[in-house]
């Protein structure tokens, strides 16, 4: 077939372009308002340690701890829980006394992952049953829950659940969350479900009772991968998650009746959700946002208001110093400080060389509304 009108005959090549043209001009602007939007890292990077130039608001934790990994903070506010390893002892930091006491010293174990208080006052941690020779993390990856009492007369004893990564622990009442999954063996194609449950010390043979699936890979066309984090106070009705891999990593939760998903940040970036506020309407993440969209790259801490907007509001900048970061932040009850940890780009995954303090109530990156009247910084 042919046409004497030129314009006719190449119709379908113009639209071609012009579609073409469009694809690649809205490319370059999304990218160009991404790199703008997320305030993309400098081309060099500046000399030294954030832990030289560190600004007013944020100091050195100035207690005398080991490690000081995976802090968790008691609801008094008087005390918190870490690490002194990635899989190691835990310890209690008394802030009235400034002395800390060892949790775990007293009974045979192969090293713990987390540590959190349970509302009974009991703790509630995560350390492998046994470890492969080959095994170069010692276990990290394939740890059980293990229900530790407050008077700490006996040794921590197993819940027959499997704990990978870190689980949520509410406030109000002996929930937990968790996630169960294949990883990392099967990475690509791993079941990972959020489930939740009741811790109950069942009279000294504590077992994990009225659990039911929250939400699986599947509700995400089987790309992300999942970890609890936090119920969302006050109310604790809604679960605070993170899902891998779904557009980078994104910061989002789920309603604990109506199954209803909410993303928080919806960014290219990969995003981690952390410690959330005594109110709930913000919650810290931590942030990588260069194109690799990784967890291994140069992360620091934002802050993402849980209003849905998707707003972010950087609050440390310790990855514009090559080879550091900063990760692990926890609010405290009173929303006064975040304890944080110094990461150090490269090492293994959840490293912390350093625990360090936020003050949120001298801070000028902390919106003013950032807690709820009572508990704002400076009150």
């Amino acid at each position: 077939m042919t046409t004497d009108d030129p314009r006719k005959a190449n119709a379908p090549t113009r639209r071609c372009e012009r579609r073409t043209g469009r694809r690649i001009t809205a490319t370059l602007v999304w990218l160009a308002i991404s790199l703008v939007a997320c305030n993309a890292p400098p081309s060099a990077f500046r000399e030294g340690s954030p832990m030289d130039q560190l600004p007013p608001h944020i100091t050195p934790f100035t207690g005398r701890i080991e490690g000081g990994l995976r802090p968790a903070w008691h609801e008094s506010r008087k005390r918190f829980l870490y690490l002194n390893d990635l899989v190691g002892d835990v310890f209690e930091f008394d802030l009235e006394t400034g002395e800390a006491r060892p949790l775990t010293a007293h009974f045979a174990h192969l090293g713990f992952t987390r540590a959190h208080y349970l509302s009974n006052g009991d703790l509630l941690l995560c350390g492998p049953a046994e470890v492969r020779p080959d095994d170069p993390e010692r276990g990290r990856w394939h740890a059980q829950f293990w229900l530790l009492e407050a008077d700490l007369d006996e040794p921590a004893k197993p819940l027959g659940e499997r704990c990978f990564e870190g689980p949520a622990v509410a406030r109000n009442s002996m929930r937990i969350a968790w996630v169960r999954t294949d990883l990392p063996e099967k990475m690509l194609t791993a079941r990972s479900e959020l489930w939740t449950g009741i811790v109950d010390p069942n009279e000294g043979n504590p077992r994990i009772v009225d659990a039911r699936r929250l939400v699986g890979r599947s509700d995400f066309y089987g790309l992300a991968m999942l970890e609890p984090q936090d119920f969302r106070p006050p109310e604790e009705n809604e679960l605070l998650f993170t899902a891998y891999a779904w557009r980078g990593g994104e910061a989002m939760g789920v309603d604990l009746e109506s199954g209803r998903i909410e993303n928080y940040t919806r960014s290219p970036w990969y995003e981690e959700i952390e410690g959330v506020t005594p109110d709930g309407r913000y919650a810290f993440v931590e942030r990588e946002f260069t194109l690799r969209n990784s967890p291994k790259g140069p992360i620091d801490l934002w802050l993402a208001p849980l209003d849905g907007s998707g707003e972010l509001i950087r609050m440390t900048r310790f990855s514009e110093f090559a080879g550091f970061g900063a990760n692990n932040p926890v609010v405290s009850p009173d929303c006064r400080s975040v304890l944080f940890g110094l990461r150090e780009t490269g090492g293994e995954h959840g490293n912390s060389s350093g625990l360090l303090v936020y003050d949120l109530a001298s801070s000028p990156e902390a919106p003013a509304d950032l807690c709820a009247p009572g508990d704002a910084p400076g009150e």
